[in-house]
């Protein structure tokens, strides 16, 4: 293993550059003008149904510590193995989020398991259901099993900044810069997961998510326009 990659791989490291990363968008968070929208309504879901699932493009991840109130509820983070996935479950953590780490890309039988054993224990979870390393925005299934499974609400969360940096990742990464303006949306997917479907049905009701998540994207980016 070179030098470099043990530098990336150490544990050490990580939780150096999640710590930086926490207090520049810290930072980002106290300096901004912030509008907040919709989280009243998940607050609702979550008395009405235990927990929510929430997801959120890869590409407008970095500002996934906000999206949930952690006094009200406790929420986990999906995190990939890969060492962007490892450095995301360091920075998830230091605000308090607990994690399940996603082996190899796959999400096998025990983390799936584990992640439903939370949900219906009132446990939410955030995903990136285009993540961890694409097509970007093309939205997987997996939240849709388990909404179905767990019998909870989807929730779209997504944020958009005045002032940005687009990292050169495949999502094109988007990092909020300080003094801006920040526009931050939850919005509930409001579509009846069937108890049962087929592989090809479970893609079109993930192709509708993504298009209902492009679609929030895309409000938040006027919004922060206006």
């Amino acid at each position: 293993m070179s030098l470099r990659r043990r530098f990336a791989s150490s544990p050490a490291v990580n939780r150096a550059v999640a710590a930086l990363f926490r207090l520049w968008l810290r930072a980002v968070n106290a300096t901004s003008r912030r509008e907040l929208d919709g989280w009243h309504e998940v607050s609702r879901l979550i008395e009405d149904h235990g927990a929510v699932i929430i997801v959120c493009w890869h590409q407008r991840i970095m500002m996934t510590p906000w999206m949930f109130d952690l006094s009200q509820a406790p929420c986990r983070s999906l995190t990939s193995a890969s060492r962007a996935g490892r450095l995301v479950g360091w920075l998830h953590r230091g605000f308090g989020y607990d994690t399940v780490p996603m082996p190899k890309r796959v999400l096998g039988a025990t983390q799936m398991r584990e992640v439903l054993r939370g949900l219906k224990q009132g446990i939410s979870i955030g995903i990136s259901p285009d993540g961890p390393r694409g097509p970007a925005r093309i939205a997987k299934v997996t939240p849709i099993q388990w909404a179905r499974a767990a019998q909870v609400p989807v929730v779209v969360f997504t944020f958009a900044a005045a002032r940005f940096w687009s990292w050169p990742t495949w999502d094109r990464l988007m990092f909020p810069m300080p003094f801006g303006r920040l526009v931050l949306l939850w919005r509930r997917w409001d579509r009846p997961v069937p108890t049962r479907f087929t592989e090809a049905e479970g893609q079109a009701l993930a192709a509708e998510l993504g298009r209902f998540m492009d679609a929030v994207t895309a409000e938040a980016d006027a919004r922060v326009r206006a």
